[in-house]
């Protein structure tokens, strides 16, 4: 089992997202966001490997992306989603 990390926070743009960038790189690490909610301006993964400029293959796509930028449960709600615990199981990897 390798090490996970999770970047946390509780509002919008107080550098999650930017965190996240750093630490991928740093640890030399495959990125992983399960739940996006919100694509305007595109999502996280998508700014994360700009921010990064790493190949593809280091970047997991979401279980979940959902138009509204609010809480997952809400955004999900709102988008007639319903969340599966078990998808937010982290994946298996090959690093």
């Amino acid at each position: 089992m390798s090490n996970a990390y999770i970047v946390t926070g509780t509002d919008t743009g107080i550098g999650k997202t930017t965190v996240a960038a750093m630490l991928v790189l740093a640890l030399d690490a495959v990125y992983w966001k399960p739940i996006q909610s919100g694509t305007d301006g595109g999502t996280d993964r998508q700014r994360v490997q700009a921010l990064t400029q790493l190949p593809c293959d280091r970047f997991l796509p979401e279980r979940y992306v959902l138009s509204q930028p609010l809480s997952p449960h809400r955004a999900a709600e709102i988008d007639g989603v319903e969340i599966e615990s078990e998808a937010l199981a982290l994946p298996a990897l090959d690093r």
